[in-house]
């Protein structure tokens, strides 16, 4: 008699979330370690710190993150304003300037040997979002589109990114975009394995992006993204108040 041994019990996805701030972006309020703490409580495998202007973030949660392996693992990035709106760098260690054109900034993201995520490229709430007439091009420059970003107040934002990437032939990324702690881990993409900087884009492809929405989670987007306002408001004051203090508009 042949006896079938049982199939293996199949491993739970490792979810990435490649799309958060900390304090270091103007409008972000978490500490890296805040950042990290949140994200671990969540089930994040690996998360990307894409500070507005600055790496600063990636690179404090990345130091953190080394040093304790109950922390997700880090993929330190930017959100870097081009003349015609924000895309992201993943993997960079330097700062990359503001204001270059399109080109030039996918460009400075490659000499780092990075990859460029255009992050919600149909979010036409947001100010800095990609301008509608550069998207097709910055999709067919880029390697990753954000399909799912947490604070997305329309579900058709995403769906028409969805559609794009299938266009391009881009692979599919989601991001909480977190600012708050309540935020982190409300978009993320489910993989088979961790991914490396030289594999990421092969493993995304295989991904599933995943965006709860709920009464309650819509709910929260507009809450957060009211309480984005006002401490936007209240930074604008302090710097008036204090020219020297050191948290800069980096747009966003």
């Amino acid at each position: 008699m042949v006896v079938s041994r049982p199939a293996p019990p199949s491993r739970p996805p490792f979810l990435l979330d490649l799309h958060n701030h900390t304090h270091h972006s103007h409008d972000g309020v978490l500490s890296p370690l805040e950042l990290l703490e949140a994200a671990a409580e969540r089930g994040i495998a690996c998360v990307g710190v894409t500070d507005h202007g600055t790496v600063r973030g990636g690179l404090e949660c990345a130091e953190l993150a080394a040093r304790d392996s109950a922390l997700p693992r880090v993929i330190c990035g930017q959100e870097i304003f081009t003349e015609v709106g924000e895309i992201i760098g993943l993997y960079l260690s330097r700062e990359i300037p503001s204001g270059l054109s399109l080109e030039e900034s996918v460009r400075a993201i490659r000499e780092q040997g990075g990859i460029v995520y255009l992050p919600h490229p149909f979010d036409s709430v947001r100010r800095a979002t990609i301008r509608p007439e550069a998207r097709t091009q910055a999709a067919l420059l880029g390697d990753v589109i954000e399909v799912a970003n947490g604070r997305s107040l329309r579900a058709g934002f995403d769906e028409k990114a969805l559609r794009l990437a299938a266009r391009t032939g881009s692979a599919l990324g989601a991001g909480s975009d977190a600012h708050y702690r309540g935020e982190v881990g409300r978009a993320v993409i489910e993989v088979d394995r961790m991914p490396r900087r030289d594999d990421i884009v092969e493993v995304l492809r295989h991904g599933r992006p995943v965006r709860h929405r709920t009464v309650r989670t819509e709910l929260l987007a507009y809450y957060f993204l009211g309480r984005v306002g006002v401490d936007k408001l209240r930074g604008a004051l302090r710097r008036r108040l204090d020219p020297a203090d050191p948290r800069t508009d980096r747009r966003g």
